[in-house]
Formats: C-alpha cells, structure tokens, sequence
C-alpha cells in the first residue's frame, strides 16, 4: 500500500489520518495509521492503529479486514481523560460499476479491561459510502459513532453525525 492521507469533515468536528504500508515497520501486509480527532466541544483524540485488509475473492464483492486501534485523549467537559486499545474489523461491499464505488462498515470497540483514565469502554463505528474519483483520489459521505462510557459521567459522544471526508494516496 502506498502512503495516504485522510480528511474528514463534519458539522462539528473534524478528523486528519496519514496511513502507510507496514513495510515501513519491517512487516509487509498491513496498513498503519496515525492521526488525530477535534469536535467543537473542545474534544480532542489521537489514534493509532495497524490493519489488514483482504481483497474481494472471485464473484463476491465482499472484502473483510481486521486490526486494533489505540486511542489517546482529553475530553473537555466533564474534563476527562481517555485512553484505550480497541479491536475492531470492516466489512466492504464492492460495487462493480465503471468508477469503482463500495459500502464500508469498520467498527473498534475496547471493554473496560483495555479503557484507561475515566472511561469504562470506548467505540468507534462507521458506515460510508465511497467512491474512487481517480486511482489516487477517493470522496466519502457517511455516518460515524465515537463515544465512551465515563466512570463518574455516563455515555459520552464525542461523534454521533453525518461526515464527508477524501483520501488521497501517493
């Protein structure tokens, strides 16, 4: 995998991911991720992750992935800190058309054994709708779910919107 990088913009939050083959590490295979997460509360997260993804087999246009996600941050009010280190996986549903285009589900989620600081557990769960404008340029709209349950607070949601986002690969 080449490197990329991923912008995501919501009403109120915004989210910048770099991704690069994990060749980079001595391993080849997998994709490694660093980037960070900002919403208008005042909320910021930083993450780190490390992934691999099959490609879809034969007839089917099914593809699945699996990997694990740490996650660092501060939320602002009930001025907490988070920490956790989640495991998760996607499922993506190609469709065949001229400009490729697919549906993805990708979903992390950390029980209170593995959540640090003031949290119980911690889940991140997206659905998007991409497609591949050009072979280094995909656009993506979508739905995604950020939260953790704090020990002294209840849920909390760091996301719970709509967003559009585009990743570019060089």
């Amino acid at each position: 995998m080449a490197n990329g990088l991923d912008f995501q913009l919501g009403n109120h939050t915004a989210q910048l991911q770099f991704y690069t083959g994990s060749s980079a590490l001595g391993y080849s295979g997998g994709i490694v991720g660093f980037g960070g997460f900002v919403n208008s509360r005042h909320d910021v997260m930083a993450n780190a992750s490390v992934k691999v993804e099959g490609l879809a087999a034969g007839e089917t246009p099914l593809s699945f992935g699996l990997g694990v996600k740490a996650y660092a941050g501060s939320i602002d009010k009930p001025n907490d800190n988070v920490g956790a280190i989640a495991l998760g996986g996607l499922v993506k549903y190609t469709i065949p058309y001229r400009m490729p285009m697919a549906v993805v589900l990708e979903g992390y989620y950390a029980p209170d054994i593995t959540t640090f600081g003031q949290g119980k557990s911690f889940s991140d769960l997206s659905l998007d709708y991409q497609i591949e404008v050009t072979p280094g340029a995909t656009a993506y709209a979508g739905y995604r779910v950020l939260q953790t349950d704090l020990k002294n607070y209840g849920e909390y949601k760091l996301d719970n919107a709509l967003h559009v986002g585009i990743r570019l690969h060089f």
